[in-house]
């Protein structure tokens, strides 16, 4: 029974490595782990390329801005463009056989086994020494990006975390069935391939979306971050600030903060390492149609939303804390009361989400407003939710398209950034406090990041006083956009003290009250830190332990 099970593993690795890229339509019908491949330089080509391919699947970083929701921030609406079954995890009813947890596993481990193959075939191949190192650089920097991935998801990257299945190279018969190796263990070949990536690549990459070498520094620097490895994180965040200083084309902070996350902004120096999206069948983007409106060219559904506790934690313009007590008598019908309100708060708030009374240019560049009612005689048109229904709680506006941009309903032209500029530099901020304590770097990169956005400077103070600015600064700049579930993760996790109260409430609409249409409640208990190993996985290797508080 055993080798059966062994034989039936090795064949769906085999199923998923070989055939469930749409990319591998253009390949030899022998398949890129053949004896037929791996020959030439444009066979290399085309194996690196499938590598960059696995992220673009449902369950790995093409939908990672989704699980924003698994936090306080934002929330999943019931809706069938949910395939995938995530708003069962901010529920806390998925069970190990949902999708959300084997379309992520399937995902990142097709991504590493294309690196492993990469890796063990190109030094064979005849070609130019310094054009091969360029692509084994490439491979082994997407081999790290996906562990990290994993490591996020399923396990965590702390000392005394689970671990998850460490594979360096494609699994032979008697060595299929893995269980987790250690946190430290995936972290040290993570290590040895972004180090090595970083020394071969080039500081910015000549194709949009392929690494280069300040994405291999950044995601160094994650590694050791994550793992509260503080010294090593701020010299090697030091070592890319000091190389971007060097630069011939240095990465910056874009100028508009919300042009940013759109079409016309996509081709921004900010932007490290992007998905990069065209708006034809298989190669866009599914974040418009999950964050966007009924208004927009792409009849948006609203899947995921922001929360009132999102938009109520945004500061005032002037730097002090926002406090609905300084608006007694605030009406929601008063166009006037609500856009002077929003008109004195930080900006990014406008720019990331739409509120009521906002504008927003939809199909065939119309112009609607986010209005409580729907009155259909007045212009501009009212803008309309996914139900069609009370306009009760805020939506996106980072990553939705306006006018005509999106062609194919699913398929978005706008990029999807995995690393931009600003994070690193909060990274970077957060690294030397929790290494020595605040000090004029940190300021600089929380100053400069407020700047753009004409906020004012932060507010100078003690170690665990300028750690709350740097974490409250993450969801002020980085909402929206998939990084706030990782942040809590790492800060939280471990923490006995952690509020679960403050995850668990019912989602209501901007107005406050609960007696209005409310989107779900969410139900967060300290499985919910990470990913179920999928049912599938758990049936087929003996060798591999349920993630606590999944176990059937």
């Amino acid at each position: 029974m055993k080798t059966i099970k062994k034989l039936i593993l090795l064949s769906g690795i085999a199923a998923v490595c070989f055939a469930c890229s749409d990319f591998l339509d253009t390949y030899p019908v022998d398949g890129i782990g053949s004896n037929g491949m791996w020959k030439t330089e444009e066979h290399v080509d085309l194996g690196v390329t499938a590598t960059y391919s696995a992220m673009t699947k449902k369950g790995s970083y093409a939908r990672n801005a989704l699980t924003d929701a698994y936090t306080q921030y934002a929330f999943l609406m019931a809706s069938g463009f949910d395939e995938l079954g995530q708003r069962y995890f901010c529920y806390n009813t998925a069970t190990t056989g949902y999708a959300v947890f084997s379309t992520k596993w399937q995902a990142d481990y097709l991504g590493v086994q294309y690196a492993n193959l990469a890796i063990e075939n190109i030094p064979n191949v005849e070609m130019n020494e310094e054009v091969r190192d360029t692509y084994l650089a490439e491979v082994r920097f997407l081999r790290a990006f996906y562990y990290f991935d994993l490591l996020t998801f399923y396990s965590g990257h702390k000392t005394d975390d689970i671990g998850i299945p460490l594979y360096d190279k494609m699994p032979e018969y008697d060595n299929a069935f893995k269980g987790r190796s250690t946190p430290a263990d995936v972290r040290a070949l993570m290590i040895e391939d972004l180090s090595w990536a970083a020394e071969h690549l080039p500081w910015r990459s000549s194709e949009k979306g392929r690494a280069n070498r300040a994405a291999a520094l950044a995601m160094l620097g994650k590694v050791y971050l994550y793992a509260d490895q503080y010294e090593k994180a701020v010299e090697v965040f030091e070592q890319m600030m000091e190389d971007n200083e060097n630069a011939e084309e240095p990465y910056a902070l874009h100028d508009d903060y919300a042009e940013m996350f759109t079409l016309a902004g996509e081709n921004n120096n900010e932007y490290v390492f992007v998905i990069s999206c065209l708006d034809t069948y298989g190669s866009g983007s599914y974040i418009d149609i999950l964050y966007n409106n009924r208004s927009a060219n792409c009849s948006g559904t609203n899947t995921s939303i922001p929360t009132i506790y999102l938009a109520d934690a945004y500061l005032n313009k002037d730097g002090s804390t926002f406090s609905w007590n300084a608006y007694p008598g605030f009406s929601w019908g008063s166009e006037k009361a609500v856009n002077d309100l929003f008109a004195k708060r930080d900006p990014r708030l406008e720019a990331s989400i739409i509120r009521p009374w906002a504008l927003f240019v939809g199909k065939d560049n119309v112009t609607y407003q986010y209005r409580i009612s729907y009155d259909t005689n007045t212009t501009p048109y009212p803008c309309l939710r996914a139900d069609n229904g009370f306009n009760d709680h805020y939506m996106w506006r980072k990553f939705c398209n306006t006018g005509n941009e999106t062609t194919i309903r699913r398929h978005s032209p706008t990029d999807v950034p995995l690393i931009r500029w600003a994070d690193v530099m909060l990274l970077y901020a957060e690294a030397i406090n929790e290494s020595t304590g605040p000090s004029n770097k940190v300021y600089a990169q929380l100053d400069q990041i407020r700047a753009r956005v004409g906020m004012p400077a932060v507010k100078r103070g003690g170690q665990e006083a300028v750690r709350q600015l740097i974490r409250n600064e993450r969801v002020y700049e980085l909402a929206g956009e998939g990084f706030l579930f990782a942040d809590h993760q790492r800060w939280y996790a471990h923490d006995p003290s952690y509020d679960y109260e403050s995850m668990n409430h019912t989602i209501i609409g901007y107005q406050g009250s609960p007696i209005q249409s409310k989107a779900g409640t969410r139900a967060f208990t300290p499985r919910n830190w990470r990913y179920a190993v999928p049912q599938i996985e758990i049936d087929q290797n003996p060798s591999i332990v349920q993630a606590p508080g999944w176990e059937n």
